[in-house]
């Protein structure tokens, strides 16, 4: 029997939602103009061709199952035809990205000749048109040139291009999908919404999680036309979404989503950090975006790595959230990208900065970023912190990919620190080379050893044992190893209980235990409750 759409219907919890620009996935290096045009110039339309110049060599390497997360193009049954066809309309539809990331490189050239210690003035002369009035020509203080971006203003130009976004919905989590660094993403059994990020249309679809809404109204809204009507309609149900379940009074919960992904609540009142979301009816036991509140008071981006700021979850949740607390960045830098300007220009509104050892207070929680080192190839990045989260007097320090090389800080960061009831912490230590991320924005190709060596790394057991006395942690908590199987096409990761990462875990549990600490690590799903504690955030004295 026909469902009845007239009385609205729900958006399953099940459909994937995947934004897309140019036909790859919506990685933030991939979705900023400056970051973007220079991984199209340097990264996509290079694997593009290198395929095209040897199909059967991408399609050998991807035979192996440990080559998952190698720069090699799986097109999914597109083949040859469908890559050629991706490549043409790319430099077609792609010029304004293509022409930002050419006269980037050609105005570093010009500062590398002709920048060598005297003023700079009679160089913006020299700026290429795509330049003009978005960037700064600097010294740092070794006397080495280089450009800054005004970033509010680079989203103003043609290079963001919103016309080559979209959003495509898929029914379900598909097990089979490639690693979406190093494969585009073909419409085959998708409905495509051909808005930009920042519609702000897209808070009435994603109102379908929670209440019944209009589907063919969004038909028409959305201007979908033929089969992609069909399976649109098909991404929709009359189940009623499953009931929130609140924490029980006077207690502190903590559940873990996945990866980095922590919903922390006391009294209604919700915080979530790095939400990163997994969906139902995927196979895993887990909890999805299907598990959330009706609204989340806050929502912590610790850095802006894809598998800590994902615009696919984030998007789905705008209208949901009431704050975006968020690291700050000062430098304009490519590989430090502003992410309150990245937030901001994709629709999203009260989006907090923090600086390093900077305190805020929202209702009944308040959040710390403390200094975060490591994990950026040695990047001068800005754009990071480790969260501190205080909540119904208890407190949580999640550390995420932060490796302790220098632990003498979180000695000089004690009376903001406070009591530690959890540590989180991410024991990655393996780490691809530092160019995997930041390759192409670099200015010149970097050595293979240094490549590897400035890898993106984490903490090893013994760094975070320390960590953990430092701050008296009473738990701790092994997370964000990427390695949950609904996120392996973003994190290239899965889980192997010979891994690196999973020895360190193991390590970790039995030095904590000399000392009478917990540990664990936490995989797929975990809930955890801590009674209210005394030390709730206290109202800010009056001047």
């Amino acid at each position: 029997m026909t469902s009845d759409t007239s009385a609205g219907r729900y958006l399953a919890t099940s459909t994937v939602v995947q934004p897309l620009i140019h036909r790859w996935y919506a990685l933030p290096y991939f979705a900023a103009p400056h970051t973007g045009a220079l991984n199209l110039a340097k990264r996509q339309l290079p694997a593009l061709r290198s395929y095209l110049a040897a199909p059967h060599t991408h399609e050998a390497a991807l035979r192996n199952p440990d080559m998952f997360g190698s720069p090699f193009v799986n097109p999914r049954g597109g083949g040859v035809a469908a890559i050629e066809e991706l490549v043409e309309t790319t430099l077609k539809e792609g010029r304004p990205r293509l022409q930002l990331a050419e006269d980037i490189d050609t105005m570093r050239a010009i500062l590398r000749e002709k920048a060598v210690g005297g003023s700079l003035a009679g160089l913006y002369a020299e700026l290429p048109p795509s330049l003009h009035g978005i960037s700064e020509l600097v010294y740092d203080t070794a006397n080495s040139p280089s450009l800054r971006f005004f970033e509010p203003l680079l989203y103003r130009t043609a290079a963001l291009q919103p016309e080559a976004q979209c959003i495509s919905l898929l029914p379900r989590h598909d097990p089979d999908q490639p690693f979406i660094y190093g494969s585009p993403i073909f419409s085959q059994g998708r409905a495509e919404l051909k808005v930009p990020f920042s519609a702000p249309e897209l808070g009435e679809l994603f109102a379908g999680h929670r209440r019944r809404v209009d589907v063919e109204a969004l038909v028409e809204l959305f201007e979908l036309e033929g089969v992609q009507k069909d399976i649109f309609r098909g991404l929709f149900v009359d189940r009623e979404p499953r009931p929130y379940e609140h924490a029980e009074p006077g207690q502190v919960r903590v559940r873990y989503f996945g990866h980095a992904s922590v919903l922390m609540e006391y009294e209604g009142f919700t915080v979530m950090t790095d939400p990163t979301l997994g969906y139902d009816d995927d196979g895993w036991d887990h909890f999805t975006i299907a598990d959330l509140p009706e609204r989340i008071d806050v929502v912590v981006i610790s850095h802006g790595h894809s598998d800590h700021l994902s615009l696919e979850t984030l998007l789905q949740l705008r209208d949901r959230i009431g704050t975006i607390v968020v690291p700050m960045t000062s430098g304009g830098t490519l590989p430090d990208y502003n992410i309150r300007v990245f937030l901001e220009s994709f629709g999203f509104r009260n989006v907090v900065e923090l600086g390093e050892v900077q305190s805020a207070d929202f209702g009944e929680a308040r959040i710390t970023a403390l200094p975060f080192l490591g994990e950026h190839g040695d990047l001068d990045i800005r754009g990071k912190m480790v969260p501190m989260v205080r909540i119904g007097g208890r407190g949580f320090l999640f550390a995420t990919d932060t490796s302790p090389m220098d632990p003498s800080i979180y000695e000089l960061v004690g009376r903001e620190i406070g009591t530690v009831d959890a540590l989180f912490i991410g024991l990655e230590c393996v780490g691809a080379p530092m160019s995997w991320l930041y390759g192409p924005l670099l200015d010149k190709p970097i050595n293979r050893k240094d490549d590897l060596a400035r890898g993106l790394k984490g903490s090893f057991a013994e760094p975070a044992d320390k960590v953990a006395q430092q701050v008296g942690a009473r738990n701790v908590f092994v997370y964000a190893l990427g390695m949950e199987p609904w996120l392996k096409h973003l994190t290239g990761c899965w889980y192997d209980p010979e891994a690196e990462q999973i020895q360190q875990s193991e390590i970790l549990t039995e030095l904590c235990a000399k000392r009478g600490v917990s540990s664990e690590l936490l995989y797929m799903a975990a809930e955890r409750s801590w009674p209210a504690g005394s030390d709730a955030v206290a109202p800010k004295k009056s001047r």
